[in-house]
């Protein structure tokens, strides 16, 4: 389904689980598209609402993409579905933009899970030596973030299965799905999604800190994550006003579907 956004951009969404149950936006991973949810089995009694960021599916890209800019385009949605008051769940690369909607409208959310949440770098400080220096020079010099991300992404555009391909052939992480369908959607305009992505959440300033998303927040991370989901989550929600940290011993970067289903059943009020 298709929404047009007051500044003409379309956005593209979908609907899953249960019409009557409590609503929820799913912000899908980098990549993806609006076709990745969690496991079916993990919906039912919930309402699931996903939605194509800028540049991914069916939505146009943006001009110049931000976390609150997503933000505001999942309140105009939910706006247009009449509904005032939902949940919000960002998955790895859709956690920051998960948080964003904490910042720009708590008062409508009844929670905000952010699962695999990396960062940001800005508040926390964690790259150390070549790395900091890279995204200083990233975010600082006009247009080499852009050229950057640009070229770092066009593998997406040639094969949108290469990464993800890779991943479930080194088997490192149990709950990891195919969902090959939604990569291949996710790459319609190319590697516009991802370059968008990319610039939102590492070169582009977000907008807002940590300490301004009032809201109840459940930081989820897998024990065996191999990046850095585990050390970031105290260092994360020591920041939040309201923040609790849920650790899934059996998981690596994905949720289980139990996890998921524990995740739905929190961020609505259960």
């Amino acid at each position: 389904m298709d929404l047009v956004l007051p500044d003409g951009r379309v956005l593209g969404w979908a609907e899953y689980g249960d019409p009557a149950g409590p609503p929820v936006v799913f912000l899908h991973g980098t990549p993806g598209s609006r076709l990745s949810r969690p496991d079916d089995t993990a919906l039912a009694g919930f309402r699931l609402i996903t939605v194509d960021r800028p540049g991914y599916g069916r939505s146009t890209p943006a001009r110049r993409p931000t976390l609150l800019g997503v933000a505001d385009d999942v309140g105009t949605l939910m706006r247009s579905l009449e509904i005032e008051r939902f949940g919000v769940i960002g998955f790895s690369g859709g956690a920051p933009y998960a948080v964003a909607c904490g910042a720009r409208f708590p008062h409508r959310l009844t929670g905000v899970v952010a699962a695999g949440f990396t960062g940001p770098d800005r508040e926390l400080r964690t790259l150390r030596g070549r790395e900091r220096l890279q995204a200083w020079a990233l975010r600082s010099v006009p247009g080499l973030g852009r050229r950057y991300v640009t070229r770092a992404a066009a593998w997406y555009a040639e094969d949108p299965l290469k990464q993800h391909r890779q991943l479930l052939a080194a088997g490192r992480d149990a709950w990891m799905r195919p969902h090959e369908e939604s990569y291949r959607e996710g790459a319609s305009q190319g590697a516009a999604g991802l370059v968008g992505d990319w610039l939102a959440t590492d070169i582009h300033p977000w907008g807002f800190g940590l300490r301004g998303v009032p809201c109840r927040v459940l930081v989820w991370a897998g024990r065996h994550d191999p990046g850095r989901a585990v050390p970031d989550a105290p260092l994360i929600a020591a920041r939040m006003p309201d923040a609790t940290i849920r650790i899934g011993e059996d998981a690596a970067h994905t949720p289980s579907p139990a996890h998921w289903q524990a995740m739905l059943t929190w961020v609505t009020g259960g």
